[in-house]
């Protein structure tokens, strides 16, 4: 077996404000930095074999934070299909400034099944997304022998898509994404078998204790 462990990056500042980021650059909040924290010390007594990352500021300062603390010594990797989707016309503002500023886009918008409201805000379908990450999944799987244990520091939107699509619709309902600085385990066996869903966006070791869903911004 080979395990990847799939870390949504900590609350960005932009998270905090409820403004969808997609692939703009945003920082995490101090906030962000404790729950990376928490993530890396919860893997602190695991035999970590390897980091890769969203280049995104947010995702790799995670990674950085998350690999300090689980006294991880190698390097990150960054990895472009990791990156967030592409959010087109939705990026940079909150929800209530796009109803403010376009009331006729938003209640259209709202109306139309998910792939078709990726389509007319100009951003990245799934379908889209999905190509590039089961690519670059497919990619770190593949550069591991049996037995390693990978680290890899993603995105709530691109890792929402690649769970239902592996595991089904109910894994992640509705919109509902992986929380902040939250942990999924993927088990791949090397005989070619379906990757085995261990554990989906804990939140355990937060204080908080948050349950998955608990930021919906992209």
């Amino acid at each position: 077996m080979r395990e990847i462990i799939l870390i949504r990056h900590g609350q960005s500042t932009a998270n905090a404000s409820g403004v969808w980021q997609g692939q703009l650059d945003y920082p995490l909040s101090e906030e962000g930095r404790r729950q990376a924290r928490h993530a890396g010390l919860a893997l602190s007594n695991e035999q970590l074999d390897a980091f890769y990352s969203s280049p995104l500021s947010r995702a790799f300062e995670t990674a950085s934070i998350v690999s300090r603390e689980a006294n991880f010594a190698g390097e990150i990797t960054p990895v472009e299909g990791l990156t967030e989707r592409h959010g087109g016309v939705l990026q940079g503002q909150s929800w209530e400034e796009q109803e403010a500023r376009n009331p006729e886009f938003a209640r259209k918008f709202l109306s139309l099944p998910e792939e078709e409201r990726w389509a007319m805000a100009g951003a990245e379908t799934d379908e889209e997304i999905l190509d590039r990450f089961e690519r670059a999944i497919s990619g770190i799987i593949n550069r591991h022998p049996d037995g390693a244990r990978i680290v890899a520091v993603s995105h709530g939107g691109v890792m929402r898509a690649f769970l239902r699509e592996r595991f089904g619709p109910d894994v992640l309902p509705g919109n509902t994404r992986a929380a902040n600085a939250s942990i999924t385990r993927i088990e791949w066996d090397d005989n070619g078998a379906e990757p085995r869903l261990v554990k989906l966006a804990s939140t355990t070791h937060l204080p908080e204790g948050r349950k998955p869903g608990a930021s919906n911004v992209e």
